[in-house]
């Protein structure tokens, strides 16, 4: 990992000297703030479209049922495994997430014995998609359908985003490219490589936090931390990842945990 690091810095860092920061920033790095940004508003806004509060509880609004019912009924009917989507969820007091409200069986026991092979690795997705209090159907239903429409708006502000950019950054690579701005473009080649090695950073903490979110001490998230962590350089860098704390996981993950 020691050796990822310093020859992505370095492959970077020269992409950044050549292209300048006006390119890298209106280029790649801002269409990469512009699709993550439009996540995050996506992420927040979404959610109330398709659901409220209500003195009983989140009821989902006729919006969303339109789109979850055909999912839910596309899901199988009849089975164990149709009995496992249609048992409520029941968030223990050890905050532990169990099928049934006897918390006999964890959910994420239930998913790796009912579907077979992937069963393991599909355990910790559904058990951070599921929602106590509901069905494991519902619960796949509602996640699905607000997946749906986080995409079609996530698209419309990146395209109407993109549209902004591309008219800014016209009038910048004008001025950049005069003759008469030489020390500006200089002074652009410079903040490239500092912005190329942002983006670099921003590479590996955010997929470090990603697979530290579904890390349990044991899965398959464990061992890719464990190469993550794997070097002199590394394991200070992985660990000193800010974003850590938004999710409060320290590296390396113990099982117990």
């Amino acid at each position: 990992m020691d050796f990822i690091i310093v020859g992505g810095a370095v492959l970077f860092a020269l992409i950044g000297l050549i292209k300048g920061g006006a390119k890298i920033f209106f280029g790649l790095f801002m269409l990469l703030v512009i699709m993550v940004g439009a996540s995050f508003i996506s992420a927040a806004v979404c959610p109330l479209v398709l659901q409220k509060n209500t003195d009983e509880g989140v009821v989902y609004t006729s919006a969303a049922q339109t789109i979850m019912s055909p999912i839910a009924n596309a899901l199988p009917t009849s089975g164990d495994f149709a009995t496992l989507l249609d048992t409520e969820i029941v968030l223990g007091e050890d905050e532990v997430l169990y099928v049934g409200e006897s918390c006999e069986v964890t959910l994420k026991a239930a998913i790796s014995e009912n579907i077979p092979v992937v069963g393991q690795y599909l355990a910790s997705f559904v058990e951070k998609a599921a929602i106590p209090g509901t069905t494991l159907r519902t619960s796949i239903a509602y996640n699905l359908t607000r997946y749906c429409c986080e995409i079609v708006l996530w698209v419309i502000l990146v395209i109407a985003l993109v549209i902004v950019r591309n008219i800014v950054r016209k009038k910048i690579f004008i001025f950049l490219d005069d003759k008469k701005h030489a020390a500006f473009s200089k002074i652009d080649r410079a903040i490239g490589a500092v912005v190329t090695l942002v983006i670099f950073l921003a590479i590996l903490w955010g997929a470090g936090v990603i697979i530290a979110r579904f890390d349990d001490g044991s899965n398959w998230a464990n061992k890719a931390d464990a190469f993550l962590l794997n070097g002199v350089i590394a394991q200070p860098f992985m660990q000193a990842n800010p974003l850590l704390k938004l999710i409060n996981v320290t590296l390396p993950v113990a099982e117990a945990a």
